[in-house]
């Protein structure tokens, strides 16, 4: 499991939105903003309130990619992991009241109103790989990676062989 570090979650909590990447079993890539999240520990929850393109990857293909971007200081970062819908009545309530209470009046009377009668999924997300996004760092490089030998093989992306030592290989979760 990776460990966030204190600057990332910092960056998160702080800009407020996140972007999701999701590609479907073609390939075809998605994203999506989402603003109603909650960071615990080393894990982030959002609600998934809508039920297109982003939910129907997440059946196809757990891996995921997350940015988190301060456009006033022009760094960020790029999370990659997997993908959980969490089922488990308690948990669900626990982690939907987390949410609910760190939106704004406003923003939460809308959010409420999109939920209506059916209760949204929500998406637990397991950071694997984090890169930083920094015009002047060297971005195909991770800060953090998880310790599973399969996880690096996917790190470096086309050029792990040549900056880790190991063969890309394709992985399923």
């Amino acid at each position: 499991m990776v460990t966030l570090p204190e600057e990332v979650k910092k960056m998160i909590l702080t800009q407020q939105m996140i972007i999701i990447g999701t590609a479907d079993n073609t390939g075809l890539c998605n994203i999506s903003p989402r603003t109603s999240f909650h960071l615990e520990e080393n894990n982030l929850y959002w609600l998934e309130l809508f039920k297109h393109k982003t939910f129907h990857n997440f059946s196809k293909n757990k891996w995921v990619s997350i940015a988190v971007i301060d456009k006033e200081k022009l760094s960020g970062f790029q999370l990659k992991g997997t993908v959980n819908i969490i089922k488990e009545k308690k948990r669900f309530d626990q982690i939907k009241l987390q949410i609910i209470d760190r939106l704004t009046r406003l923003h939460k009377e809308r959010i409420l109103k999109q939920i209506g009668k059916e209760p949204p999924n929500i998406i637990e997300f397991k950071a694997k790989i984090i890169y930083p996004l920094k015009p002047n760092e060297v971005s195909d490089i991770p800060i953090v990676l998880d310790s599973d030998v399969k996880i690096g093989r996917l790190a470096g992306g086309a050029n792990a062989k040549k900056s880790f030592g190991l063969e890309s290989k394709s992985l399923k979760v």
